[in-house]
Formats: structure tokens, sequence, C-alpha cells
């Protein structure tokens, strides 16, 4: 049996506890410190601007790592859990003070093509040069045959627009969320909009072998059209000559 801990304050002072998400953030940036990928994040990527004041790119990279990794709704409960732990956080990753939210929300705003391409194969190389599961796993008939299994998962997400105010002394109105999200329906309420994501892993070992995003309703099923593509990707991957693919949408878990 685990031994628990457990702290009794009496003190009428704040003190926060550590996000339970803290842990694997730490895991996550020592892996990466110990591969250089962050040494050559700083190397590799150039991404300047003026209104960036003393931040550099990796310092948003690792903000959105903590973000991804934390399971936050929004980057603003993410902020709010981090805020006490900001210091200690940005340390994890080699540096020393965390964007705020308006300097990584113009960051985002600004971020050009090019500096994601490079960020992708950087974390692209790093993949493939892993292999963190001596087999891919798979599924055997009664011919000794080893087929590999991919599921392809759509999932949505909605987001809640305010009303905008529009007078002659403010700009005109501009939403963010019109590049990535559209009208949908997703059983709610109105004045919402909807973004659609689907995503593509190896069922065995949960390994990511796609993932498309569209707004509105997307396009799931011409995404899924790709399955052709995504098999000879499958056979190149993971060196294997069968693969089949399960679909979780509609109906769940039927096999191509």
């Amino acid at each position: 049996m685990t031994p628990s801990k457990v702290t009794i304050q009496i003190t009428p002072e704040s003190m926060p506890s550590v996000p339970s998400w803290m842990g694997e953030v730490a895991a996550f940036a020592q892996v990466l410190t110990h591969k250089g990928l962050l040494k050559r994040i700083q190397e590799q990527v150039r991404f300047a601007c003026a209104c960036f004041g003393q931040y550099d790119l990796i310092d948003f990279v690792a903000a959105l790592i903590g973000y991804v990794i934390s399971g936050e709704p929004t980057l603003q409960a993410f902020y709010e859990q981090l805020a006490p732990w900001a210091e200690p956080f940005m340390a994890l990753f080699g540096r020393n003070r965390l964007p705020h939210r308006s300097t990584l929300s113009r960051f985002l705003a600004d971020l050009d093509q090019p500096t994601v391409e490079a960020l992708r194969m950087l974390f692209q190389k790093d993949l493939l040069a892993r292999k963190p599961f001596p087999s891919p796993g798979g599924l055997f008939d009664r011919a000794s045959g080893q087929w590999l299994v991919v599921d392809v998962d759509g999932t949505r997400q909605a987001a809640r627009q305010r009303a905008l105010p529009q007078t002659d002394a403010l700009p005109a109105p501009h939403r963010r969320f019109d590049q990535v999200c559209a009208p949908g329906y997703h059983g709610r309420k109105r004045g919402e909009v909807i973004r659609t994501r689907t995503v593509i892993l190896l069922a065995h070992t949960h390994q990511f072998l796609g993932t498309f995003g569209g707004p509105g309703n997307g396009d799931y099923r011409g995404e899924c059209a790709t399955r052709k593509s995504l098999f000879w990707l499958s056979r190149r991957f993971f060196r294997h000559e069968t693969s089949c693919f399960t679909r979780s949408i509609l109906p769940r878990h039927a096999v191509w």
C-alpha cells in the first residue's frame, strides 16, 4: 500500500498547492533536455518580433508544452493554476520568465508557417529517432499473420463567443476564433462555434500517425478517406506489411 501524505494548514496565509500535472511536465522537460531537443530549438529555429520584448521562441514553446500536458480547458485556467509556480516551471526548461498571457496571444497571432514547419520537423525527427517500444504490437490471425490496428477518432470542441461592443470610438471587432472555428451543431447553446479534430493513432502503443483539424463540423469523412495513404505510412513507419483500420466515429470500432 502506498503511504499518503496529508498537509494541515493552521495559518491564514495563502499556500497554493502544486498542480497535479507539474510532475509530468518536469519529467517531459527532463527528457527534452536530455535528448538535446530544447537546445536544438534555441539554435535552429528563429522567430523574432519587436513586440515580444525579452522573450525568446523557447519561452513560448515551454508555455505551450505545459498547457498541453496540463489538460486545462483554457489558457486562462492554465495560467491561474501556474501563477504561484511560474518561476519553477520555467526553470524546468532552463528559462527564468514565463510569458504573459497577452504576449503569448500576440505570439500565436504573429507566428508564421515557416517557423511552425521548422518546429514540426524538429519534433518529427526526434520522434522517428526514438523506439520507445520494442515491438509495435498488433493482432495475430490463425495463419500467424500480424496485423496493426490504427484507430481514427473524431472529436468536437465548442467555444463561446461573447457579444462585442461596436461604437465609433472602438476599432472594428475581430475574432481570432474565426480562423479555426465556425458555426456547427454541438447540441448546446446559441452563440457557440465548433472546431472538429480527427486523430489517427496506433491502437496498441497509442503513437500518433496524424491529426487533422477543421472549423465547424469539419470534413472528417474526407480526412478519413486518406486511409490508403496512411496504410503506406504505417508500412514505412513500422516496416510492416499488413495494417487494418478502425474508426470510432460512426459506426464505432468497425473494421475498414
